[in-house]
């Protein structure tokens, strides 16, 4: 279970403005993106209201930007979000830091994420909160906060944001972004893949005006084996099979797979072939 005082009331920034639907925000090839036309494509990739959903994002790909207001342009990303998936579902986005790791305090409501700008924003927003998780945290918001947020210290557990996510049936939304998700290694430890181990790193953590010591456990490649994550092969597989949606914005793509289906499908691979997820020796 999580630490007492898990869920951080760091003060968060209102959405800047109002967004209108139409409004463009980037082009290309003549192709104007508005909210609206995300929006559409989100729901065309299988996102719908009352879904649950792990963002990985890189807007920068879909297009010349138009909306020169930079916080806006968020916004709208966000707005888009919401209304998707509306009041009953859920919007997480990775804000992970590996400073921990090196021996730095996390500090949950100022430590810088490292995994986008989009995801950045997003953490600062009214409403949004972050899980104290020192090396792998997340920004939740939605209906099901509280227990998203209800973490424990194992990176890739039972009790880790991405179990949770599995859980909620969630779904893994590729935002622009190329196909690869930490989620992958909650599934390899639940395997228990030969090629992993579990390492455990100590630290402090501030969470609001409190310091606390903290273990956090994290299965790490070993460097002795050749571990490099590939998932060339994982995705065409997903794609082929109908198993991940993929849908053309712009110059981009949005992809989405359900968190279970990623997750049993994997299994059954790695049953096949342990190194079905790592850069062939060949």
């Amino acid at each position: 279970m999580s630490q007492n005082g898990s869920v951080n009331i760091c003060r968060s920034e209102k959405l800047y403005g109002e967004c209108d639907k139409d409004m463009v925000l980037l082009e290309y090839n003549g192709l104007k993106i508005s909210i609206d036309a995300l929006k559409n494509s989100l729901i065309q990739v299988g996102i719908k209201s009352g879904d649950s959903i792990f963002v990985h994002s890189d807007i920068g790909v879909f297009g010349k930007l138009v909306l020169k207001d930079r916080n806006k342009l968020l916004s709208s990303f966000v707005k888009a979000m919401r209304e998707t998936i509306g009041e009953e579902g859920n919007i997480i986005m990775p804000t992970f830091s590996y400073s921990f790791c090196k021996g730095e305090v996390f500090d949950v409501c100022n430590t810088k994420g490292t995994v986008g700008v989009l995801n950045e924003f997003f953490r600062k927003q009214d409403g949004v909160m972050r899980t104290i998780h020192p090396i792998f945290s997340s920004a939740v918001y939605g209906k099901d906060s509280e227990y998203l947020l209800d973490i424990d210290m194992d990176s890739f557990g039972n009790g880790s944001i991405f179990a949770k996510l599995h859980k909620l049936r969630g779904k893994i939304v590729f935002l622009g972004a190329s196909f690869s998700s930490t989620y992958l290694h909650y599934i390899e430890q639940s395997y228990g893949v030969p090629y992993r181990y579990m390492k455990t790193f100590r630290g402090k953590i501030k969470n609001i005006d409190k310091y606390y010591e903290c273990e956090s456990t994290f299965f790490v490649r070993d460097l002795n084996k050749n571990v490099i994550l590939d998932t060339t092969r994982l995705e065409k597989y997903l794609l082929d099979n109908r198993l991940m949606n993929k849908v053309l914005l712009g110059n981009g793509t949005i992809l989405m797979v359900e968190a279970d289906v990623l997750y049993n499908e994997v299994m059954k691979l790695l049953d096949k072939d342990i190194r079905f997820l790592l850069k062939s020796d060949r």
